[in-house]
């Protein structure tokens, strides 16, 4: 069961704790992290989130993402961030797919109307699996490559979270994948 999380201001400073099931109702302000997998031959691993999940239930998105919990902070609620976000970010990443490895720190983002509603860092690493997936987090997890997800977000039937369309499309700006 998840911990309490911090509910943030504009400027990612720690207002209160709240438990996920108030964070989610009223669509709070808080922290997290976003995790990009590719293969050694530069296809990106998705997951298919489980149908119970409370956000984007049966939907693909990123290989993992997750939550900053009470229990994760070194210090104080804003202390240490970047030494925080990054645990976060391999706990999640080891937890949904089963694999650890080293990554880095592409960005960090504030909210985003219609996308999201938290302050979350981007991190990158690479990893040709196998993959163990976390049964009551992920259903499927697939490795594509750019063409193959352009095809998916243009199919009706498949359906694709806003963060992973957002963040495709922060790579395009930034010539980051292709």
């Amino acid at each position: 069961m998840a911990g309490r999380m911090a509910v943030v201001d504009e400027q990612n400073h720690f207002v209160r704790w709240v438990e996920r099931k108030e964070l989610h109702e009223h669509y709070l302000p808080h922290r997290s992290v976003q995790v990009l997998v590719f293969t050694s031959d530069n296809k990106m691993v998705l997951q298919r989130r489980h149908p119970d999940k409370d956000t984007y239930p049966d939907y693909w998105d990123l290989a993992a993402c997750g939550h900053v919990e009470e229990s994760d902070y070194l210090g104080g609620p804003d202390e240490r961030l970047d030494e925080v976000y990054l645990s976060v970010a391999g706990r999640e990443l080891e937890e949904e797919l089963g694999v650890n490895v080293e990554l880095s720190q592409l960005a960090a983002f504030s909210p985003k109307e219609n996308v999201h509603y938290e302050h979350f860092r981007l991190f990158r690493g690479e990893s040709d699996g196998p993959f163990v997936l976390q049964a009551e987090e992920v259903v499927e997890a697939r490795s594509v490559s750019r063409e193959e997800l352009d095809a998916m977000i243009l199919d009706p039937e498949q359906k694709v979270t806003n963060t992973l369309i957002f963040l495709l499309n922060w790579l395009d700006e930034h010539q980051l994948w292709s």
